[in-house]
């Protein structure tokens, strides 16, 4: 596929989206933090607690489209459950930002939040990272990138149906009826990363060393049936094992990549169960 075209299939895409979540009631604040990016637009829920755990949600669609709009009531859900600040992340898109800009975006989004905590209503030392889908690559990378730096810290990550291999084609993936179609998976690559960093652990977790993935913070990894990208993230899910990180992982059966975000009793029942989690990982029962 050629750049105009892969461009225009992007735009088409993008619209498609606007038009499927157009109508979802928001009640996440719009604000706008300072980030590598000059200013990064979130949607927040603050806390009233002036020292309140965070969480950041990295939103998925494939790295190329997809908003905070999108995650809103799960955000909303776990806002009602836990008093806790959300801060849910508008981070760049591919083809027009490409890796590893979201990554460095949402961690200097991050950094200003721990810098500035009182703002926020956060407590820097009681922060959860979660995303889903690219998201949850997003989410991955920006824990490897904490852990490097010693700015900060947290104290669980979130990886829900990661695409954590970047690198091997989507036609080489395992494949079901109703997976990501292969071709759109492709498109989606071509237009965030170049071959030259495809390999990246940045970019593809799951080719991380040991090294590199010895400190990282407690995960839960959730992964579904129906999903190219279940063995990946299932393969990462052992790597973060071996190099002694705590790996919480569950896979969901007879449901597709995405259907955590949507609204039936598939989505309410996996939603909760990451609420849990957080809630369990951060003393708030």
């Amino acid at each position: 596929m050629d750049r105009e075209n892969l461009i225009n299939l992007i735009n088409q895409m993008r619209q498609n989206s606007i038009e499927r979540y157009k109508n979802n009631i928001v009640t996440g604040k719009e604000i706008y933090i300072p980030s590598s990016q000059g200013k990064t637009r979130a949607l927040i829920h603050l806390s009233s607690d002036l020292n309140a755990p965070v969480y950041f949600n990295i939103h998925g669609g494939g790295f190329v489209m997809g908003c905070p709009e999108n995650e809103d009531h799960f955000c909303q859900r776990l806002y009602e459950q836990t008093n806790m600040t959300i801060i849910n992340i508008d981070y760049v898109l591919a083809p027009e930002h490409t890796f590893p800009e979201d990554k460095e975006e949402v961690y200097s989004v991050i950094k200003y939040v721990v810098e500035h905590a009182d703002m926020f209503h956060a407590n820097p030392k009681l922060m959860v990272i979660g995303g889903h889908s690219a998201g949850a690559n997003i989410a991955a990378a920006v824990c490897m990138m904490a852990n490097n730096s010693n700015e900060f810290q947290f104290v669980s990550e979130i990886l829900d149906y990661p695409p954590l291999d970047i690198f091997t084609s989507p036609y080489d993936k395992f494949y079901a009826e109703g997976a990501i179609n292969p071709q759109i998976a492709s498109a989606f690559d071509k237009a965030y990363r170049s071959e030259e960093d495809a390999k990246n652990p940045l970019c593809s977790p799951v080719f991380a060393t040991n090294e590199q993935l010895i400190g990282l913070p407690p995960a839960l990894i959730i992964t579904c049936e129906i999903d190219s990208l279940r063995e990946e993230a299932e393969e990462y899910a052992k790597k973060l094992m071996q190099a002694g990180v705590e790996v919480t992982g569950k896979r969901f059966y007879d449901v597709a990549h995405g259907f955590t975000m949507g609204h039936d009793k598939k989505a309410i029942e996996a939603q909760q169960y990451i609420i849990d989690y957080i809630k369990y990982k951060l003393n708030l029962h």
